[in-house]
Formats: C-alpha cells, structure tokens, sequence
C-alpha cells in the first residue's frame, strides 16, 4: 500500500501550497523572509522614528556645512565673519544632535551605558574646544584662528561621544539605512558644499582689497570704521579732506568704541582743529617720537583684525611711489596684523599725549 500522507497534508496545508517550498527529507517548510517581517504596526512606527532620525541627522550636516563654510570664507575675507558663522552652525549643531540622542532613546528604549564613562574622554577634549571657540569669539584677540582650532576639536568629538551612546538602529525594511552626519557620504557632501559657500560669502568682501586713492579710499575707510566694535588704532600723518574720517571716528567713540591715534609733530599744525575735535570725542592722540623710523607709513587697525594699510592712498592727487590704501581681514593675514599691532603698541608707550585745548579754531574743512 502506497503512504499518501505527505502529499495529503501538502494538498490541505494551504501555506505550503502558495509558497511551494519543501524539504524533501524532513518533511519541514523552509523558513521564507515573510517570516520574518515585524506587525505592521511595528514597522510602521520604525519607519517613522527612521524618517525623523534622518531629518535630524540631516540638521546636523547642515550644521556643519555651515562651519566649514565658515572656514572657507575666513580665509577668504573676514576671519571673524567666518567665526561668527561657525558660532551659528555650533548654536544649530548642539540641540540637533542632543535632540537625535533623545529620539533614538525614545525609540530603542536605552541608552548604552558602558560608552557613557568609556568615551567621557571625547566629551571633556570637545568641551575644552568648545571654550578655546567661545575665547576667541568673546575676546578682543587677534588669534582668532585659535577658534577655528576649537570648533574642529569641538564638532567630530562632542558628536562621536553622543552619538556613541545609542544603541544600535534596526533596520524597517530591507534597503532601509540612517544617514549619519560623520558618514563617508556625508563629509564628501559637507566638504564640497561647505567650500562652495564659504566662497560666496568670501567674495563678497575680499580679505585683501585695493581700495584706491582719494574720495573711493576715503569712503570705504569711513565704513569699515562704522562697522567696529571694540577698538581702533590709526597712524597719519595728513588727512586731506577728513570730515568723513573724523566723522565716522567720532560716531564710533559714541558707541564706546577705544580710539587711539598716533600722529608725527607736524600734524598738529596741519590738522590742528580736526585732531581737537577727535580729542573731544574721547580719542586719545599721541605724537610720534623724534626718532621715528622713517620707514613708517599710515595705517589702520580695527578691532585688532582688520588692516588697512597705504602710504598717501588717501590723497587725492597722484604722488610718486605712493601706495593704494589696501584692506587686509584674512585668516591667513593674521600674522601680519598681529606685527602691527604690537608695532603701534611699542609707538603708543614712547609717544607724547596731545592736550585737548579749551577753545579750539572753527575747522576749515
């Protein structure tokens, strides 16, 4: 007699039926993918907590984005407009990628302890970053590159410690994945729109830029000058012309801005009732030394970042050898400016105070 029951429960049993699929030796089903797949409701809260771990992780890349941009146009232009937009980018980067650590421990329910004092290193070096930026941020430093420095310790490591303390995310689907802001994908895409944009920014105000002579030079002096905040320190020695420049150097001093004014003996004469009339602002104007080199030529330096240098650029007649008033504001300046400054800080201790007279000339310009 023939066994039937095999191929009688193969008839009956409907699953086998559809799928077709089975051991010939022991009789069991082979185990499919379906089997696998979680309820319905489950996956469908997995892919909503995967939706909103990208969107988050996308905040952060765009975060840093916005920090190398404010690299590139450091170098570019202005190194403390490029720090200011790393400062937004760090001020997006925080909540975002704490805000990522809550929603992965919503959603896996925990957090992976050990990693919580085994990484702590990577949370203190990235802290101590965080202060190097917010230093040269805060200060009136020309080491402002020291903040670029912090905000690179500060960003990889204060994002590694964090993100090392969730647990591992499931997979919703098959070629289902999380983008990560510290992918391979993601610092290829980081890097090359991060440059693209600080470049920009950079363009729109060159870091060494030929201002000219006479009244275009003169201009654009008395808006960098209306564009300070901390302090200014200037050497002339002829200001033809100079009711902008005194202008703007007393609305500065109005708005707390130091000014400290170097000028040679015979400017006392030429520019007597302007040099008054900056006295009474509140700048402070000092003579030269006789011994000055003579190599010394006029310029100017704002909030101990920006240089703005030339030998008579601000005339406005042609003079031989003369040199264009020149501003300089990069990242890879600062080294230039720093000998400056410390140049007219030597000049401001061996230099003589000039008196604010009691009554003073009308000016003549």
């Amino acid at each position: 007699m023939t066994d039937n029951t095999s191929h009688e429960s193969t008839e009956k049993d409907p699953h086998n039926v559809s799928t077709g699929i089975q051991d010939t030796q022991g009789g069991r089903r082979r185990l499919e993918e379906s089997d696998f797949r979680p309820d319905p409701e489950i996956r469908a809260r997995n892919e909503n907590f995967m939706m909103t771990i990208m969107a988050v992780s996308f905040t952060m890349i765009i975060a840093l984005i916005l920090a190398m941009s404010g690299l590139t146009s450091a170098f570019m232009a202005d190194q403390v407009k490029g720090l200011r937009l790393v400062a937004w980018s760090m001020a997006l980067f925080v909540p975002a990628t704490i805000l990522h650590l809550i929603v992965a421990k919503i959603w896996l329910g925990g957090l992976v302890t050990e990693n919580i004092k085994k990484n702590a290193h990577l949370l203190v070096i990235s802290l101590l970053g965080a202060i190097l930026f917010l230093w040269a941020l805060s200060s009136n430093t020309v080491f402002v590159f020291a903040g670029f420095i912090g905000a690179n310790i500060f960003f990889p490591l204060f994002g590694r410690y964090i993100l090392s303390l969730e647990q591992p995310f499931p997979k919703t689907h098959m070629g289902s994945f999380n983008l990560t802001p510290f992918s391979r994908t993601s610092m290829i895409m980081i890097l090359f729109i991060g440059v693209i944009v600080g470049m920009g920014i950079g363009m729109e105000d060159a870091g060494s830029q030929a201002t000219g002579r006479g009244l275009f030079a003169r201009n654009i002096v008395a808006k960098r000058i209306g564009m300070t905040h901390r302090s200014i320190d200037l050497i002339f020695y002829h200001l033809i012309k100079p009711y902008r420049v005194v202008e703007a150097i007393t609305t500065a001093r109005k708005r707390g801005v130091a000014v400290r004014i170097l000028i040679r003996k015979g400017t006392l004469l030429v520019n007597a009732s302007d040099i008054q009339e900056l006295l009474r602002a509140g700048a402070i104007v000092r003579v030269l030394p006789p011994d000055t080199p003579s190599w010394l030529r006029p310029y100017l330096i704002i909030d101990k970042r920006i240089l703005i240098q030339g030998s008579k650029g601000w005339a406005d007649d042609p003079i031989p050898f003369q040199r264009q008033l020149v501003i300089q504001a990069n990242l890879i300046l600062f080294e230039r400016i720093r000998r400056m400054e410390n140049t007219f800080d030597i000049l401001w201790e061996h230099s003589k105070a000039v008196p604010l007279l009691q009554t003073t000339s009308p000016s003549k310009i």
